[in-house]
C-alpha cells in the first residue's frame, strides 16, 4: 500500500501520456507527480516511461505494467464503492465509446433521462468507428457492433440487432435500374467502406440459397469513414451497403430506396462491452441496467 500513491500517478500519467493532464487529473503538480513515477521505476528497477521534452511514451515493461494496475486500481474503487455506505448512489465519472451513427440517433435522446435519474454520474461521450473493435483502455464502457471476437475479459452484453442493408436513392435506381439479384452488382455504381484497423474493404454479405456469401463489389468510391458512406449514397454516388441505422433519414425521407432486401445478410448484433471484474462499479451498472431498460425506444430497425 505504501506504493500506492506512486502506482496511481503512474496510470495516470499512462493514460494521459502527459505529466501536465494527470497532474491536472491528480490535483498535484507536474513536479509531485514525475517524482511518484521516479519512486515506482527505482522501487521496481525498470524503466517505465520515454520522456523527452515533447512526449511521453510508456516502455514495454511500462505497458505490461500499466494494464496490471489500471485493474487494480478498478477493482480498489469499485470494492470502496461496495464497501460505503453510499455503493448504492452512482457517481464519478463514465466514459463511454459508440458509433457515432448510433450513438447521434439513439444513445443521445437517451442521455438526458439517465443524467435526470443519476445527477452524480457525469458521462463523457466517445463517438468512434463502430467496427473499430472494442474500447480503448481508458473507456469504463464501450457499445459494439458486430461479433465480440476480441471479448477477453469483458462482459459483454447483446442490446439489440441491426438490419444490413443495400441502399441507394431512388433517382439512381431510375435511371440505372434496380438489381434484383447480387449478381447484378457488376453493372452498378458502388460505394464501400474500409475498416480503418485493418486498411481493408469490407465484403458486402448477402444470403443466398447456398448460405451466407461474402461479396467484393467493384467500389468506384472507398471511404473510411461510415457516415460519409451513407452520405455519399445520400447524394447519389451509388449504392452502400452498411447498418440500417446510417440510412434511416434518408428512407423516413423518401429520398433512399432499399435494394436486395431478400437477401439481407443476419442482422448484425450490438453489444454493451465493460471489463469483466469482480466489482463493477455502481455507475457502469446503472449505465448499462439503464440501457437495457430502455431497448424498446431504439427505433433504428423499423421497417420504413
Amino acid at each position: 500500500m505504501r506504493s500506492l500513491p506512486n502506482i496511481e500517478a503512474f496510470v495516470r500519467v499512462a493514460e494521459t501520456l502527459s505529466f501536465a493532464e494527470a497532474s491536472r487529473r491528480l490535483s498535484l503538480s507536474p513536479s509531485a507527480v514525475s517524482k511518484a513515477v521516479a519512486r515506482l521505476e527505482e522501487e521496481l528497477g525498470i524503466k517505465l516511461l520515454h520522456r523527452t521534452t515533447r512526449s511521453v511514451r510508456l516502455t514495454i515493461e511500462g505497458e505490461d505494467l500499466y494494464e496490471g494496475c489500471r485493474r487494480l486500481l478498478g477493482e480498489l474503487e469499485t470494492l470502496q464503492a461496495e464497501m460505503s455506505r453510499s455503493s448504492g448512489e452512482p457517481r464519478g465519472r463514465l466514459s463511454v465509446s459508440v458509433p457515432s451513427a448510433l450513438g447521434r440517433l439513439s444513445l443521445v435522446p437517451m442521455l438526458s433521462e439517465f443524467s435526470q435519474t443519476y445527477p452524480e454520474v457525469n458521462l463523457d461521450l466517445s463517438l468512434e468507428d463502430p467496427f473499430a473493435g472494442v474500447a480503448k483502455r481508458e473507456v469504463d464502457v464501450s457499445i459494439h457492433l458486430g461479433s465480440m471476437a476480441d471479448s477477453a475479459n469483458l462482459v459483454a452484453r447483446k442490446w439489440f440487432e441491426s438490419p444490413l442493408i443495400v441502399c441507394a436513392t431512388t433517382e439512381y435506381l431510375d435511371e440505372n435500374g434496380r438489381p434484383e439479384h447480387p449478381d447484378e452488382l457488376a453493372t452498378h455504381t458502388c460505394v464501400v467502406y474500409r475498416n480503418r484497423s485493418t486498411g481493408r474493404p469490407l465484403d458486402w454479405g448477402f444470403r443466398l440459397k447456398n448460405g451466407l456469401e461474402a461479396w467484393k463489389p467493384e467500389a468506384r468510391l472507398v471511404v473510411d469513414d461510415p457516415n460519409a458512406v451513407a452520405q455519399a449514397a445520400l447524394t447519389g454516388a451509388g449504392l452502400a451497403q452498411m447498418p440500417a441505422y446510417l440510412f434511416v433519414d434518408g428512407l423516413r425521407e423518401r429520398v433512399l430506396e432499399e435494394v436486395l432486401q431478400s437477401y439481407r445478410p443476419p442482422e448484425l448484433p450490438v453489444y454493451i462491452a465493460y471489463l469483466d471484474r469482480r466489482f463493477v462499479s455502481p455507475r457502469i451498472r446503472a449505465f448499462v441496467d439503464f440501457l437495457i431498460d430502455h431497448t424498446s425506444e431504439i427505433t433504428v430497425w423499423d421497417e420504413y
